[in-house]
């Protein structure tokens, strides 16, 4: 099997810790971005969103840092560098949002601008090492994979339709967002959609338990965020029962993934 080279692993380890710091300025922060974060977020649910998005990503990014092999590695690695070249691009797009005078916003911009060409430097190094990168022997369950499947393109669409026409948001969203945000939360969703989609291509219930643990935490961690803020959602009562019953999903599509996990590992 193919190891992770030494220069993807130290690049995942420092993008995990950029990933948790920004996860707890987000999500314990959120009612304080005008002086802790990059640009000001309103209202706090949107920034404790985006916090649980960033949280997340530590378990995955980690999770892959700390794998021995690139096949176990792959499924995060790429979703990962599709949100940081997204997150990039909305950053041009938007620029004039970020404040430029602070430290914090000076640092996402120069971060943005070093982290695509980072990892696509320490994937090319990857794949030029040899090795094989076969399939365990293991499936994952018929109806875990058909749940990635649609989940997956949940995700990818709602990414798309934040990312491409963020006034959508208006309308089918449970609280207002702005531009800049809509399509920060739809590279996030995006990107996840590309690690479940992946997963089930992959259909490897061992390749994909560091996806399944970073998807449970993600469920659980939006579910609390939704809860801590209640007051900020808008009158969508529809739109919120979606919203939160997506994140449940979510949160058990990964216990199953773990579950399925625990028993390939054991056969």
């Amino acid at each position: 099997m193919r190891p992770v080279t030494p220069l993807l692993r130290l690049i995942l380890e420092v993008f995990a810790g950029l990933a948790l710091i920004a996860g707890g300025l987000l999500f314990i922060g959120a009612t304080r971005t005008d002086r802790w974060w990059s640009w000001t977020i309103e209202p706090p649910l949107t920034a404790a969103t985006l916090g649980a998005f960033y949280w997340a990503a530590f378990v995955l990014i980690l999770t892959a840092a700390r794998s021995r092999t690139w096949a176990r590695a792959r499924p995060a690695v790429y979703p990962i560098a599709v949100i940081a070249l997204l997150l990039l691009v909305i950053t041009l797009v938007h620029i004039e949002r970020f404040d430029l005078d602070s430290l914090f916003g000076v640092f996402w911009v120069v971060v943005y601008a070093l982290v695509p060409p980072l990892l696509a430097w320490a994937i090319a190094d990857q794949l030029s090492t040899g090795g094989e990168d076969r399939r365990g022997p293991q499936r994952l369950p018929k109806l875990l994979r058909r749940v990635l499947i649609l989940e997956g393109a949940v995700l990818l669409a709602a990414g798309l339709l934040l990312l491409i026409s963020p006034g959508a948001a208006d309308d089918i969203w449970p609280w207002a967002l702005s531009p800049l945000t809509s399509r920060a939360i739809g590279s996030f969703l995006f990107g996840i959609g590309v690690a479940a989609l992946i997963a089930a291509r992959d259909d490897d219930p061992l390749t994909f338990r560091g996806a399944a643990l970073a998807y449970a935490a993600l469920g659980l961690l939006e579910l609390i965020a939704l809860n801590l803020h209640i007051p900020d959602l808008g009158d969508r009562p529809l739109a919120t029962t979606l919203y939160a019953a997506f994140w449940v999903a979510v949160l058990l599509t990964g216990g199953y993934g773990l579950s399925a996990a625990r028993a390939a590992s054991r056969s």
